[in-house]
């Protein structure tokens, strides 16, 4: 086996080390319930405040909003869990509003609040300061650089193991490395900010580095900076780049949407193989570039290696769009869609290029033209351009969740319907569970939205155009609580639009019904 070829497969190989084993979280946080429920009007304060999602968040940010406007921080009272729990202080009559921030497997923040009310609804004065709008280009741009900066630099420096270059070639290189070392720690502080919610002014306190260092992305971080160290000393000592080139495959399968679907046994590797190909790739180009000006030698190494490169690439994309995408065609309408359209696009104009190069001007380049050497640098500065503008434009998708992340979000959405009757009102919410089972939640109030008591309620659903007759599940009452009530495992054979009832009694000699319908997805 020829020495690069075994240098690309020994890459792969220690790349992939890291990620025997996959983990179990689902991509992109989604709030399941919340008790007290959003909007509620309570006889008495509860003791705490209940936040259930799909899957384990870390909770960044919990904020209590008063009647009067003022805010009470309750995040160092919160632990990390798929059901978050959080104490309430003592609580003044009128409406407050719980605002939290959590961070989801994938290491993307999401937001949300809860409104509910003590005895009687009040105004509440406004949230916090919003984000700045330059946070978002901030952002991106840093993670842009990052990107552009490591791939190229680590890149680089492996290809310096192939053919070693000269003192400018040793420059550029050590330039990159550094750009992307010192924009990764931007995009650090930044993810903390977008995180928090907070403007750039705050980038200079310890919260948002604080904040992003207890995500994902903080691991990821970590492993970037130590690639770029390495990068560097291996300009001394070249075996080292094998080291950088790992730990940046590591770093970018640590975070994201892309390693935080599942399988992720599957997953991690892919993006670290799909890293690890383009950073072989790119980070060649600039340094053969350079030596084309002296000499043809080092095309020979990199003729050998850019076809495993490249099957490694084209692989890797290929099995990371199927499981972000599947294989239904309305799904590349979405903005993550039409990002991978557009780097995909791209992509193929520099496989055009690199094609045109290898196979028309490689042989007379190694041959001594220096026509052909000079026509294979103006082509290999286009490619250079073309994977740059690729990998901003990979950087977007830090804002664009994937359509299996939204697809999750829908299914795991709370379905909700208010029926109404005389003197009476009932918000129905159906949650989705584990095994197809759903929780459903009831909360009856009066007309002034106080919460009514009841002895007994039973649910009944219908679905006559399928011939699908009545069934009925009693409701228990949630202990402590009055006016609320859950049936907590209730199967729905299939989807549709459902006729329900409630048969609700509230006293030995009153019965009220309320009726309605309420549509299921599948």
């Amino acid at each position: 086996m020829p020495k690069t070829c075994r240098l690309v497969l020994f890459c792969v190989v220690l790349t992939l080390l890291p990620f025997g084993l996959g983990g179990v979280a689902q991509a992109h946080a989604v709030l399941r319930s919340a008790l007290p429920a959003d909007g509620s009007l309570l006889p008495e304060a509860p003791p705490e405040a209940i936040l259930s999602f799909n899957e384990p968040v870390q909770p960044i940010s919990i904020r209590l909003l008063a009647p009067d406007g003022s805010e009470t921080d309750l995040t160092d009272s919160v632990q990390g869990a798929a059901e978050v729990r959080v104490p309430l202080p003592s609580l003044a009559r009128g409406t407050h509003v719980l605002s939290w921030r959590v961070v989801s497997e994938d290491g993307h923040p999401v937001p949300g609040a809860l409104m509910f009310s003590v005895m009687e609804v009040t105004g509440t004065a406004p949230l916090g300061q919003e984000r700045a709008p330059g946070v978002t280009l901030a952002l991106w741009l840093a993670r842009a650089l990052m990107t552009i900066g490591l791939v190229i630099g680590v890149g680089g420096a492996v290809f310096a193991r192939v053919a070693p270059p000269d003192r400018a070639g040793v420059s550029v290189v050590r330039g990159f490395v550094l750009l992307g070392a010192g924009s990764g720690l931007a995009h650090l502080g930044l993810h903390g900010l977008d995180a928090l919610g907070l403007g750039l002014s705050a980038l200079r306190t310890a919260a948002p580095w604080s904040a992003a260092a207890g995500t994902t992305i903080g691991p990821s971080a970590a492993l970037a900076g130590a690639a770029a160290v390495a990068a560097l000393i291996s300009l001394r000592w070249s075996w080292v780049c094998l080291v950088a080139l790992a730990l940046l495959g590591a770093a970018y399968a640590t975070s994201g949407h892309a390693a935080s679907a599942q399988p992720q046994w599957v997953t991690r590797p892919l993006v670290a193989l799909h890293l690890v190909a383009l950073t072989l790739w790119a980070g060649a180009l600039i340094p053969l570039g350079m030596a084309l000006r002296r000499t043809g030698a080092p095309l020979g190494a990199f003729s050998a290696m850019i076809p495993y490169i490249l099957l490694m690439l084209l692989g890797s994309g290929l099995g990371l769009a199927v499981i972000q995408l599947g294989m239904e065609p309305a799904v590349w309408a979405t903005p993550y869609g039409l990002v991978l359209g557009a780097k995909l696009g791209l992509l193929g104009l520099a496989f055009g290029l690199a094609a045109i190069n290898r196979w028309r001007l490689t042989a007379p380049a190694l041959a001594g033209q220096s026509k052909a050497r000079q026509q294979m640098r103006r082509i290999i500065a286009a490619e250079v351009l073309i994977l740059g503008l690729i990998l901003a434009l990979t950087a977007a998708w830090r804002f664009t969740p994937p359509p299996r992340a939204l697809a999750q979000a829908a299914a795991a959405a709370p379905t909700l319907v208010h029926l109404h009757g005389d003197g009476a009102m009932a918000l129905l919410t159906l949650t989705p569970g584990p095994g197809g089972a759903m929780t459903a939640e009831i909360a009856l109030t009066d007309a002034t939205l106080a919460p009514l008591a009841a002895e007994a309620i039973t649910l009944g659903l219908a679905l006559p155009h399928k011939g699908m007759e009545r069934l009925t599940r009693s409701a228990a009452p949630k202990a402590g609580v009055t006016g609320l009530w859950h049936i907590p495992a209730l199967v729905i054979p299939q989807a549709g639009v459902w006729s329900i009832d409630l048969e609700i009694r509230l006293t030995r000699f009153r019965l009220l019904k309320l009726a309605g319908q309420i549509t299921l997805q599948p």
